[in-house]
């Protein structure tokens, strides 16, 4: 069984990548062998002889969590958001069956590669959303906490539990609010906005719960700009919140729902790097993006040649070739710079652009966010084209 074939772009290949599966050409040629390791050198080499495309094909049996494994655990979830439903409680007995089925799933991690992830998509109604939602989550969080590099497997396994429990408090709201088509008014927001605090005290009825997984439940709706649900201090919460949250965000974009269809993962990956020093930091994006993006984006570029980018130094400029060590710094054209005269933001034009490589910029610039505003882009490109610099 051939599977479906997914299509990579050349230019996002990484040294040190490896794949679990054969690329191929256009014409079926094997490219590379699977699980051999990529180098700057062969990547150049790929990109001379077959152009910037190739191909695998995903037969979906290399998935690093088996499927048998996904439905468990989307089973348990059904179980649970039931149970508090009806009873607007969690009994000991489901918490630490739930616990049990995360615990699988950790352990299904442990191996020295990420191979793929295979997230559960197939969605007909609100309840199979949120069913399905928390277990994408607990695994994203899961495989996210692993790649910082910082936690150790008990914390990984109690990040991946309040990523699968997060929402839990929904179950105790309305279901007309919660399968409602189309935007909230402030009182739905004010009823939504109650979801985490439930989902606590839920929680916390429970002995010896561990504080990351309250802690994950709680506050997994504050942003980096202090105007989360609570608008309490980002700097001063802990970190896994802050993984659940952005897992959060990122199934909830490529999930179908009511009154929207699913986003691009390359669109969401992009969504997210706009949300820089917005809803959360520098660091946990980057490491989001280069890490956990290519593999939920089939390594696939979620930007593009001359896409106008923002840097952190409030600078604009033209993309010119992609970032190899970390796609937050790529080559870019400095052509202006934000200033502030009163109320007014105006953009000053440069002279003299500056063509540079952001990952040997000695200034620290990166990427903060890819304008995607048709009117701004319209009125940027204009300018661009009376310099001469498109």
């Amino acid at each position: 069984m051939l599977g479906k074939r997914i299509k990579i772009d050349v230019d996002y290949l990484r040294p040190n990548s490896t794949f679990i599966y054969p690329l191929i050409s256009e014409d079926g040629d094997v490219v590379l062998p699977p699980r051999v390791a990529l180098t700057t050198e062969k990547i150049n080499a790929i990109k001379a002889r077959y152009g910037n495309i190739l191909y695998y094909n995903d037969n979906g049996q290399m998935a690093v969590i088996p499927t048998f494994r996904m439905q468990i655990a989307r089973n348990k979830s059904k179980e649970i958001m039931h149970e508090i439903s009806h009873s607007h409680k969690i009994s000991k007995v489901a918490f630490h069956e739930a616990e049990k089925v995360i615990i699988d799933i950790v352990n299904d991690l442990t191996s020295t590669e990420i191979l793929a992830l295979n997230l559960l998509k197939d969605l007909k109604s609100y309840e199979e959303y949120i069913y399905n939602h928390s277990v994408n989550v607990g695994i994203l969080s899961a495989v996210l906490a692993r790649m910082i590099g910082t936690f150790n497997k008990d914390e990984i396994k109690n990040i991946a539990l309040g990523g699968y429990l997060h929402d839990i408090g929904q179950m105790q709201l309305d279901k007309n609010l919660l399968e409602k088509e189309g935007k909230y008014n402030i009182t739905d927001i004010q009823k939504m906005k109650r979801h985490p605090q439930l989902g606590y005290e839920t929680l916390k009825k429970i002995k010896d719960v561990h504080p990351i997984v309250l802690q994950s439940v709680l506050f997994h709706h504050e942003r980096y700009n202090n105007n989360g649900y609570y608008g309490l201090p980002y700097d001063n919460l802990p970190i896994y919140p802050k993984i659940i949250g952005l897992c959060d965000i990122y199934d909830a974009l490529t999930s179908k729902r009511p009154f929207r269809s699913a986003i691009e993962p390359s669109n969401a990956l992009k969504a997210i790097l706009n949300a820089i020093n917005q809803q959360f930091d520098y660091q946990l994006i980057n490491i989001f993006i280069n890490k956990l993006g290519p593999i939920l984006n089939n390594t696939q570029a979620f930007y593009t040649h001359n896409d106008i980018c923002e840097l952190n130094t409030q600078e604009l400029a033209i993309i010119k070739d992609f970032g190899i060590n970390d796609m937050l710094k790529p080559k870019v054209i400095i052509f202006c710079k934000f200033q502030r005269n009163g109320e007014q933001l105006l953009a000053r034009f440069y002279e003299k652009p500056l063509e540079i490589d952001l990952s040997q910029d000695p200034n620290n610039r990166y990427m903060i966010k890819i304008i995607n505003n048709y009117k701004q882009l319209q009125s940027i490109q204009k300018k661009l084209e009376e310099k001469k610099l498109l």
